[in-house]
């Protein structure tokens, strides 16, 4: 798995990262993800480590998935580096109240068995957040303190994004971009420009980018997406995700693969981060982020065109994860 610097940091990362949400539910209790044994997630987690991922993005909101990660720190030490986030309360609702963030923060240093954290983000901060409270002087106190090593914000509203960039402060951004999704490329593009590490979350758009969904799909009763990826909406989803297809000439089968590799052909140094829940999709992620093919510039400019012309049709809200 090939390494890639992490903005101006001084830290390698694997081109393709290793998002853990989908392994919350070790113990059948969490809501939104579907069961996986304690046994399946390690064994997960071990094949990801032994095929040459790094890089582990987690949050104390993710069930029992930070623990388990946890684990693997303890063992692999500096070989690993865990990113986690707080700010997102486990009933949907954000808290960005220095108190709060505190709370999670020590949370994760426990549940890591780590003094100090690798990389700490704040989850899905408004523009508003940032002018009510002094998270900028937070983040700067939590370095001074030995807490963390590196701060990071996960982008919801573009706006923010820009502004943790002007902060000089914030070390990476996490930023949801893909095939279908490319309106925060001018924000990876500034962000790069300024030095900051790129992390690229919904790398495959909740699944829709596999190439297996289609209309008639069945979710497990406790998979989020059966909440908002269903009815109309859906399938006019399918409807034009198919119309790319054609246009670009891809089909199902090298859905996948065509979709991680538009991101890894970013010039920014962009590092993909799917959450995945089986051994064979790790598999299939590295074998393909190992082929040294990569889009061109003109191939890029082109695929954007077929995917914008289709895009700006669509009537629908995208689901920003």
């Amino acid at each position: 798995m090939k390494l890639m610097q992490f903005g101006t940091l001084p830290i390698k990362v694997s081109e393709i990262g290793f998002g853990t949400s989908q392994l919350a539910n070790t113990d059948n209790q969490y809501v939104g993800v579907k069961y996986l044994s304690t046994i399946e997630a390690k064994n997960i987690l071990q094949r990801a480590i032994d095929l040459g991922i790094n890089f582990f993005d987690t949050s104390p909101t993710y069930g029992t998935a930070e623990k388990l990660v946890g684990e693997f720190k303890q063992k692999y030490k500096d070989k690993l580096i865990v990113s986690t986030k707080a700010g997102l309360k486990p009933d949907g609702t954000r808290d960005f109240s220095i108190t709060f963030l505190r709370q999670q923060i020590e949370q994760s240093l426990k549940s890591l068995q780590v003094d100090c954290l690798d990389v700490f983000q704040l989850n899905k901060p408004s523009k508003k957040d940032f002018e009510n409270i002094d998270l900028f002087g937070f983040l700067t106190d939590l370095k001074q303190q030995g807490k963390i090593k590196y701060s990071g914000v996960i982008v919801g509203e573009i706006e923010a994004g820009y502004k943790c960039i002007a902060s000089g402060v914030v070390d990476c951004l996490q930023i949801f971009y893909n095939l279908l999704y490319q309106d925060t490329e001018d924000l990876i593009l500034e962000a790069h420009g300024e030095g900051l590490g790129i992390l690229v979350r919904s790398p495959l758009n909740s699944g829709l980018l596999t190439g297996v969904y289609k209309r008639d799909q069945v979710f497990d009763s406790n998979d989020a997406r059966a909440t908002f990826f269903l009815g109309e909406e859906f399938t006019q989803r399918l409807e034009i995700l198919k119309k790319i297809q054609n246009d670009l000439n891809i089909s199902d089968d090298q859905l996948k693969g065509f979709s991680i590799r538009f991101i890894l052909s970013n010039r920014c140094g962009a590092i993909a981060i799917p959450a995945t829940s089986t051994t064979s999709q790790i598999e299939e992620l590295i074998n393909i982020a190992n082929d040294p093919f990569r889009f061109s510039s003109s191939e890029l400019e082109n695929i954007k065109m077929v995917v914008s012309k289709y895009m700006n049709q669509a009537n629908f809200q995208q689901q920003i994860l």
